[in-house]
């Protein structure tokens, strides 16, 4: 637990088996009551975790009033049910994350069945998708599950004490991200938006027409423009100078886009295909895919989908069919 400013604290929930350790959690003190940015991931030791930071700052379930989730990934809303079930706290979510709960949480046989489908058509080999479904069966259920109760669409301003947290929506890691900004402390608790080291995985999901590329760069824009001292982010550490984190993510992904097109410079090639020649996690010393975990794989691929996708709307790349399978090339 860590006090950022007064009334406003950090917490560390461990993340199981994932090299970021942990999700970063913020609880915003109110009048009477608090308010809890993410919960983290559903099991123990996270629970055990958090229960332990609230007791360090002196408060317990019933003090939390709100939750507000920055988007519906486990390791950010993960505990949420649990926590209201203790609590009774009101959940606030965007609107566009309605959708997720279903396949995320629900059904995840079938959004795997879905999956493992989307990949074979982009090339991704057989070999490899029992490899994928069991990464993604990591995702598996985690118990108690609840619906918001108050689903936000951007523009809201949030009140906790002398705090007033505007609800900015910024997709693209996620369709219904949001990020919240306090514009008299110059603060934003910007969830995985803004990441001060890695760069936050952008993925088109299965049977999706979206382009969340280009969503993100647009909701980076968007930060960019605010007044802002402090960034308080759900992974690694908290940092000051936003715009030029920004430039750096932006610079990041014209960089692929360039690594892309050389690929199926001379042919057409899968996505999967294409995935294999990019430079995964550059600011790691950088890795080919062949190296990566089977999750780490999953989102690379994707990646490289969210990439095409951009890059189809905006007309440097088409797509064509030959046996059931997706091939790009530069138009």
């Amino acid at each position: 637990m860590n006090e950022i400013i007064p009334g406003i604290y950090q917490l560390q929930i461990p993340i199981p088996d994932n090299p970021l350790e942990y999700t970063k959690a913020y609880l915003v003190q109110g009048d009477d009551e608090y308010l809890l940015i993410d919960t983290g991931w559903n099991d123990e030791a996270a629970f055990r975790s958090l229960k332990k930071q609230l007791a360090e700052i002196g408060i317990n379930w019933k003090d939390i009033s709100q939750i507000l989730v920055t988007h519906a990934y486990r390791d950010h809303y993960g505990l949420a049910g649990r926590l209201k079930q203790l609590s009774r706290a009101r959940i606030s979510l965007h609107y566009r994350e309605i959708d997720l709960l279903a396949s995320r949480y629900q059904n995840i046989e079938e959004f795997l069945r879905q999956t493992e489908q989307w990949f074979h058509s982009h090339g991704v080999p057989s070999s490899e998708l029992p490899t994928t479904g069991a990464a993604l069966a990591g995702m598996g259920r985690s118990g108690t599950h609840a619906q918001p109760d108050i689903t936000l669409r951007g523009g809201e301003t949030i009140s906790a004490g002398a705090f007033k947290l505007q609800v900015l929506w910024t997709p693209g890691h996620s369709p219904g991200h949001i990020c919240l900004y306090e514009p008299n402390k110059k603060i934003l608790f910007a969830g995985d938006h803004v990441l001060p080291i890695i760069t936050p995985n952008i993925s088109l999901q299965p049977q999706s027409e979206l382009n969340p590329l280009g969503d993100f760069l647009n909701s980076l824009n968007t930060v960019k423009q605010l007044d802002v001292n402090l960034v308080l982010p759900a992974h690694e550490h908290i940092f000051t100078d936003l715009p030029t984190r920004v430039d750096e993510i932006i610079q990041h992904h014209k960089h692929r886009n360039l690594e892309i097109l050389e690929a199926i410079k001379a042919e057409p090639k899968t996505a999967y295909n294409i995935s294999t020649e990019i430079t995964w996690m550059p600011e790691l010393g950088g890795v080919r895919l062949k190296d990566l975990a089977p999750w780490d794989k999953r989102m690379a691929v994707s990646e490289t989908l969210a990439h095409l996708q951009a890059m189809g709307d905006d007309g440097r790349v088409a797509k064509s069919h030959r046996n059931d399978i997706l091939y790009y090339h530069r138009t």
